[in-house]
């Protein structure tokens, strides 16, 4: 159903990919519950809507749409659907990603490929399918929501941290050519974030013993850091802040230690760098 364009003009009308769990639903939560739900109006895209479960549609306080971020088509389907909910769109946050833990000399080649294919081309589809809705309105916001591991390579991760690097150089470089139409492109990079995130995973099990103990090291880690980190709730509130903001900065840490990890690893010397990380995922003895 369209809303009217009395409505319409007075929310920020937002489309968050990924939205069915973790962060992209505590984004989409959060924002349509601001201010008694008059400030926002917010659609979530998943992958299949009919798979989602009973409840969570019932309970949902806003509506989902289809959309395969790695398929124009369904990019595009998507995108019609969403406008015809809302009225078009001012905000787009880009948060449909996976991640994956595994050697990067023995990852299957059609997983690196699917990590690149969401985390970064999919990304690249939908901000180009947006751009010519966002210009028939003046202007709006995207929302890259990146990782701490596009600013650091973390051991194990190397394909999902590649695809984050490629984000914050697609974030930079599109950021200064759409200035100009007065569309705003902003990174907001969590950390560990508490979620459902090590079922979802990508896994690519140690096969020889190469890499066997130190995988395992990092596993542990990387586990027990999202045990005990802050909620998606927490990257919600930087979204919510950026939207408000009239004149965003490019990046935005986000999750409990973000900010103050961020500037450690800007600041750091490399090989200073590299002998931290490997003293945090316990592999100075390997």
């Amino acid at each position: 159903m369209v809303k009217s364009g009395s409505e319409s003009s007075k929310r920020k009308r937002v489309l968050v990919t990924g939205a069915s769990m973790g962060i992209g639903f505590a984004i989409a939560s959060y924002l349509v519950k601001r201010e008694g739900g008059g400030e926002f109006s917010v659609v979530g895209t998943t992958r299949n809507v009919s798979k989602l479960p009973k409840g969570l549609v019932k309970d949902c306080p806003f509506e989902f749409v289809a959309m395969d971020v790695t398929d124009n088509n369904s990019v595009k389907k998507g995108l019609v659907d969403a406008i015809d909910i809302m009225g078009g769109i001012d905000v787009l946050v880009n948060n449909a990603g996976i991640s994956h833990l595994g050697p990067f000399e023995e990852m299957p080649d059609d997983q690196g490929r699917a990590i690149f294919e969401t985390n970064f081309f999919g990304i690249v589809n939908i901000i180009r399918a947006v751009l010519p809705e966002m210009r028939k309105t003046g202007g709006g916001l995207v929302v890259n929501v990146g990782s701490l591991a596009g600013v650091v390579g973390i051991p194990f991760q190397s394909f999902y941290a590649s695809s984050k690097f490629a984000l914050e150089g697609l974030t930079e470089s599109i950021r200064m050519e759409l200035a100009p139409q007065n569309i705003r492109v902003v990174l907001v990079e969590p950390g560990d974030i508490k979620t459902d995130i090590a079922s979802h995973h990508l896994i690519t099990e140690a096969k020889t013993d190469h890499y066997a103990v130190a995988y395992k090291n990092v596993v542990d880690v990387v586990r027990g850091n999202v045990k005990n980190a802050g909620p998606p709730e927490d990257v919600a509130k930087v979204v919510y802040k950026v939207i408000r903001t009239k004149s965003p900065r490019i990046r935005y840490p986000a999750g409990k230690g973000a900010v103050s990890s961020y500037i450690a690893l800007k600041l750091v010397p490399q090989r200073l760098k590299e002998y931290i990380l490997k003293g945090y995922y316990n592999l100075k003895k390997i």
